[in-house]
């Protein structure tokens, strides 16, 4: 059917989602991208400045985006054209016309007043003769997050946005800032979270405080993680310098000849694969953990010490550099809180035992990994220089086994720690916050959205490898004192 030429009028109107208006079309029916619900109609566009009527818009967008119900099918009559349309409910589409009305007026605008107004949106036009059931549109939502300024054929769109979005995000920026801490996906994403809540609550005189302090909250959060990151690689580094000259090639290549020897390579038929991976591992952990015999192992076993340490003193900074933000309490000094927490560990003769057990945990690691390096060079059917040559750079290249059993033994020991401290501190109840970036699991969202816990029935972190969730409570800082400047 014909739809009526409306190119040389204007109009403010709002526009359904594409997906939405493209399940809306019909058959011979207007457009998907010309559906919309208009709010008010100005008549002809040269009648009406364009840049006058833009700025009304622009004024009106200061608003929430809002939710409209679709409430079924009717048809209009009357007119040279029956319009079949769908009706559309809702509270703030009429706060917006009657906010539009009033801004018009404002400015000198009178709209044409042929008929009153029905909020709906125009699916197509029919003749008056043509007969037939409307069918039925089920009742769904439709979010109107834009409103449009339509002059003629020039449409302009501006975003529906609180006034208040834009105070927030600065309030919440303000507050990360005063934090030290860096910009991370967390960060951005709790920004969004509290400019919505904030223009949620617009109307409460302390809500950009309360701002503010998210942003200082996130921005510690998101300091934590920066420092928990670098004191784990620097300790890595530490660790893997301490390991690598305990590799000897002479020692791998006895190992090598071991393998082989077993393995009966000259007479070999058959194999059993299943068989030479076991003789594969059993052969690396007899070389790897008579290690603990060779000069030297000492340093990597104190490189471990001084990582579980350093985990320790940082859980327990954190956990207090967090309730300090809590609490409003400025002035922490990380050094000087970091120092004193690692020297209080120096008394601690339980993290030789912690020490030890990650230094069997390292060479088990380091012995999977050989293993299957032998394993498979016998399977590719490398020479006896060229399974020394995998060897060694399967135990000195990366030192992926060493680094990873670093940063899950810190991770372990950084929440250890912020749990004696909560525990010594009398804490009943603690939270779990996740780092919010990528490697943040359906076990970390769960843990978290769980808090808070009661301690002793929390789950033991860290919840995976590379987790980064923490420990969280409100403490005390009178015990704390020395620490802040």
């Amino acid at each position: 059917m014909g739809s009526p030429d409306y190119s040389d009028g204007c109009m403010i109107a709002l526009y359904p989602p594409p997906e939405l208006a493209g399940e809306l079309a019909v058959e011979g029916g207007l457009p998907a991208e010309d559906l919309h619900v208009t709010v008010a109609y100005l008549g002809a566009a040269g009648d009406v400045d364009s840049d006058i009527l833009r700025e009304v818009v622009e004024d009106l967008a200061g608003r929430r985006p809002f939710t409209a119900q679709l409430a079924g099918l009717a048809r209009f009559t009357g007119g040279e054209k029956d319009v079949l349309v769908a009706l559309v409910d809702s509270p703030d589409l009429e706060d917006l016309r009657r906010d539009t009305l009033d801004a018009l007026y404002e400015r000198g605008i009178q709209i044409p007043r042929d008929h009153g107004y029905c909020s709906h949106m125009t699916l197509t036009y029919l003749d008056p003769e043509e007969t037939g059931a409307l069918g039925r549109l089920d009742a769904q939502t439709v979010d109107f997050t834009t409103l449009s300024a339509v002059h003629g054929t020039d449409r302009a769109d501006f975003p529906l946005a609180h006034p208040m979005r834009s105070v927030a995000r600065e309030a919440f920026a303000a507050g990360w800032a005063m934090s030290g801490g860096p910009m991370t996906e967390r960060v951005q994403v709790a920004c969004e979270t509290a400019v919505q809540i904030a223009s949620e609550a617009a109307d409460d005189p302390d809500i950009l405080r309360a701002t503010i302090d998210l942003g200082k909250l996130e921005g510690m959060w998101a300091l934590l993680f920066q420092r928990r990151e670098e004191q784990q690689a620097r300790h890595a580094r530490l660790i893997g310098d301490a390991w690598r000259p305990l590799i000897d090639r002479a020692v791998v290549a006895a190992a090598v000849d071991e393998f082989r020897l077993r393995m009966g390579i000259a007479e070999a038929r058959g194999p059993d694969w299943a068989r030479i991976r076991a003789e594969a591992l059993a052969v690396a952990k007899k070389m790897l953990h008579a290690l603990v015999d060779v000069t030297g192992f000492g340093k990597l076993r104190q490189a471990l010490w001084d990582a579980i340490a350093a985990g320790r003193a940082e859980g327990m900074v954190n956990a207090v550099a967090i309730a300090a933000e809590r609490g409003a309490q400025v002035g922490l000094d990380w050094n000087i809180a970091f120092k004193d927490a690692y020297r209080s560990m120096e008394r601690l003769d339980e993290l030789w035992a912690d020490a030890d057990g990650w230094l069997a945990r390292t060479l088990d690691g380091a012995a999977g990994d050989l293993g299957s390096a032998l394993a498979d060079g016998m399977e590719a059917g490398l020479t006896r220089d060229e399974m020394i040559d995998a060897a060694m750079d399967i135990l000195t290249a990366d030192d992926a086994a060493v680094a990873f059993v670093a940063d899950w033994a810190m991770t372990t020991a950084a929440d250890e720690g912020a749990l004696s401290l909560y525990r010594s501190e009398g804490v009943l109840q603690i939270d779990i916050i996740s780092a919010g970036d990528g490697r943040v699991c359906s076990s970390c969202i769960d843990a978290e959205a769980g808090s808070p816990w009661h301690i002793g029935d929390q789950p033991r972190m860290p919840l995976h490898p590379s987790c980064r969730c923490c420990y969280a409570a409100d403490v005390s800082l009178a015990h704390f004192a020395s620490w802040f400047l």
